[in-house]
């Protein structure tokens, strides 16, 4: 295979794996700092742990070494085979150890001309962060009023397995049939920091606001990456609160080098919806 012609492969491969929302290097990252403890403090106070499902209902915009890629919630959904996110708040004295996965099977055949693709990817997301108060004005014997501020350091882990199947058929009758099956496995960190924002305004209803940023292109790490989310809590109950709000991330990203260089632009955004549950 020519060299020109492997790179407009890898190049159509990398930009149908992007629109999937997956591998390689994609998805949905996750978020910064989780402030459940905040409005879950149930039984001892010094120390919780809430748990918190949820889905991100969004669409996505790719820039894939200048080819412009869009792709809906729906689209997405259509191609996931499984798929589950989910965050987890320690809370040890003021101390908070934060962890976010995403986990996501997906399969997809697209056919472009006389080629066909079919894909499958299996990625797994860890995002795990330690925050600390910086501010806090809030009554802890109301629930309401006031304002925490949190800032938070560590680090996206990203694991992706991709395997997919190119099929060329010929241009002429009696042509050979050109078909190249490979595997790839890929991981990588991206260091970030993150900051979260608590308004709680009753005794059940608060504003939470998220931040992060990352990659800074140590190493392996992506360029760039951010994401941000604001959201408005209920709480349902003593031990339970629903969240609802919107998301948006962005990160840059380039891999390989020389002829097999792929550079991507990738923006998500939606709808995100969460139930926190404290445990302890």
């Amino acid at each position: 295979m020519s060299i020109q012609r492997g790179r407009e492969l890898r190049l159509l491969v990398v930009a149908l794996a992007v629109i999937a929302g997956v591998a390689p290097r994609s998805l949905q990252a996750q978020g910064p700092l989780v402030a459940e403890e905040s409005a879950l403090r149930v039984g001892n106070e010094s120390w919780s742990v809430a748990i918190t499902p949820y889905a991100w209902l969004a669409g996505q915009s790719s820039d894939v070494d200048g080819q412009a890629l869009r792709q809906s919630f729906s689209d997405l959904a259509s191609i996931t085979n499984l798929g589950f996110q989910g965050r987890i708040a320690a809370r040890v004295g003021k101390v908070i150890f934060g962890g976010d996965y995403t986990y996501a099977d997906q399969t997809s055949t697209t056919a472009i001309g006389r080629t066909s693709i079919d894909m499958g990817v299996v990625q797994h997301i860890v995002d795990l962060k330690v925050g600390y108060p910086v501010y806090d004005s809030r009554a802890r014997d109301t629930d309401s009023g006031g304002l925490g501020l949190w800032l938070a350091a560590g680090a996206r882990y990203w694991d992706n397995d991709t395997e997919f199947t190119i099929t060329r058929r010929p241009i002429l009758p009696g042509g050979e049939t050109e078909i190249v099956e490979e595997q790839a496995a890929q991981t990588w960190w991206d260091p970030v920091l993150g900051a979260l924002a608590h308004w709680p305004v009753t005794d059940r209803v608060g504003f939470t606001a998220r931040a992060t940023v990352g990659g800074f292109g140590i190493g392996d790490a992506s360029s760039y990456l951010w994401d941000g989310e604001g959201a408005a809590a209920f709480r349902l109950g003593r031990r339970f609160l629903l969240s609802a709000g919107y998301r948006a991330f962005r990160y840059d990203r380039t891999d390989g080098e020389g002829q097999e260089e792929v550079h991507q632009n990738v923006t998500v955004m939606g709808l995100i919806l969460g139930l926190s549950v404290g445990l302890f």
